[in-house]
């Protein structure tokens, strides 16, 4: 099937139940389906080139303009809000967007570089298209453009079909048991990959009830958690760290919760231990990457280890791979391959990058490092970009940083190498403390000292008050060198 054909069946089967609660309160399946089939007609009763931009926060408007796009026969782009406006300027020329869905907050974002905003503040008039004039495409066609973050450079377009889609969704549904009974918390934002996959595209395939938060804050998510009875959080470790923090100070009951997924970035050890000790459930991490639709791995409730990635979903195939294209053994650290229908058709407009990212027989070269164990878990040790070659040895930061961030007084930490005349490269901390506390770099250097074989421990400490994050969250290691 197709997200629109899914979305119609499930619009028709859970008519009456609440799809979505946003801060403008909610709507239910039947009044959702209405409401895309009027954003879809606004599209096809205008000028419209193929690809439409929707730069809105979390919530009901952005569901209704994804799937609507869709039913016009569009192909939905989301807009990522926290780019730099050179950046967001050019997502729009690459995907050569004309028309976009937007509210007043946003629209100063785009000035006037955009011939058609559709404003979800305005009310337009019905017309004469119904559910059978609307286009339910083909598992092969295109579903959607996403766009990477960009932190290392111009963020590129990934192109996803509908059945990258659904195939990841079967996958995911099935480790976790997803149903109509389950009610989800949306905190990060759709234009993510991460969070369209398994805020959005999931709950709407199962029937299942999704709340938005347009702007994420620690108190308000658990006051929510309480609130809706939900379900489901997926979220990244930094926001769990933020949970945390929140959680010693305000007493909420999170009983319902029966599943809460990290990824993103790395999960450090110690959020890891701390959410066990102070949430109704464990937190399990999973891997995944835009150019996979989202998820490769995730550890499950009755299958885990933790500090591994979990093991691959059942309907596709990982393999290590080293520098000269030969599969690892087990336990042999290499680079992560991935085979399956989740793969994406390529970038847009990309065709070198393209042949570069996918082999001829259609593996993805993730360009991260990792190993498979005797029992199928993915395990990361870190990014192929980001190696710190010390003395011609090659050491993944993401070590490092797991060491560091076990000190108690360490809220966050970010490793990366710089140059050294003698070694080649040395690692250098960014370290951000927990607040009201103090902190000596001496401290720091004899808890790696007693951890860390002597060549990776941190030649350089630089204590910051907060580390830089990107656009989706992660740690920006980019600004940091």
């Amino acid at each position: 099937m197709t997200l629109v054909e899914t979305f119609l069946h499930t619009c028709k089967k859970y008519a009456r139940k609440t799809a979505v609660t946003d801060h403008n309160g909610e709507i239910t399946y039947e009044d959702l389906r209405q409401k895309a089939i009027g954003c879809a007609d606004r599209l096809l009763s205008g000028d419209t080139r193929k690809n439409i931009g929707i730069l809105l926060p979390n919530g009901k408007e952005f569901v209704i303009a994804f799937y609507g796009t869709l039913m016009a026969g569009k192909t939905p782009v989301p807009l990522n809000y926290l780019l730099s406006p050179a950046q967001l300027l050019y997502v729009i020329r690459d995907a050569g967007i004309d028309t976009v869905f937007t509210n007043d907050f946003f629209l100063p974002m785009l000035g006037n570089h955009i011939k058609n905003i559709l404003l979800t503040e305005e009310k337009y008039p019905c017309t004469s298209h119904n559910e059978e004039n609307m286009k339910q495409g083909d598992e092969e066609e295109q579903a959607a453009l996403l766009y990477t973050s960009g932190t290392n450079a111009n963020p590129k377009g990934v192109i996803l079909t509908h059945k990258n889609f659904m195939s990841n969704l079967d996958g995911c549904i099935h480790a976790f048991d997803f149903t109509e009974k389950d009610t989800l918390l949306g905190v990060l934002p759709l234009f993510h990959t991460y969070a369209l996959t398994t805020t959005l595209i999931l709950p709407i395939c199962v029937g299942a009830t999704v709340i938005y938060l347009a702007r994420f804050s620690g108190p308000k998510v658990l006051e929510m958690i309480e609130k809706y009875k939900i379900t489901s959080l997926f979220a990244i470790p930094s926001m769990y760290r933020v949970l945390l923090r929140t959680a010693e100070s305000t007493k909420h009951n999170l009983s319902t919760l029966r599943l809460c997924t990290s990824g993103g970035e790395p999960l450090p050890g110690d959020v890891l231990d701390a959410f066990r000790k102070t949430f109704p459930v464990p937190l399990i991490e999973g891997y995944g990457l835009t150019e996979a639709t989202a998820i490769v791995s995730v550890n499950l409730p009755k299958k885990c280890k933790p500090g591994s990635i979990g093991p691959p979903l059942d309907n596709l195939e990982v393999k290590i791979v080293n520098d000269n294209g030969l599969s690892q053994p087990v336990n042999k650290e290499g680079e992560i391959w991935v085979k399956g229908p989740n793969i994406m058709r390529g970038y847009y407009n990309l065709p070198k990058e393209t042949a570069e990212a996918i082999t001829s027989d259609l593996w993805l070269k993730t360009g991260d490092y990792g190993k498979l164990d005797e029992e199928g878990f993915l395990w990361i040790t870190g990014r192929k970009k980001e190696l710190i070659i010390i003395s011609g040895e090659n050491v993944s930061p993401n070590e490092i940083e797991q060491v560091i961030s076990g000190h108690e007084k360490v809220f966050e930490v970010a490793v990366v190498g710089v140059a050294d005349k003698v070694r080649g490269e040395v690692p250098r901390a960014f370290v951000a403390l927990h607040e009201q506390v103090t902190c000596t770099e001496e401290e720091i250097r004899n808890y790696c000292n007693q951890r860390l074989p002597h060549y990776k421990v941190p030649k350089y400490f630089e204590f910051r008050k907060e580390l830089p994050h990107g656009p989706t969250g992660k740690i920006l290691k980019r600004a940091l060198k």
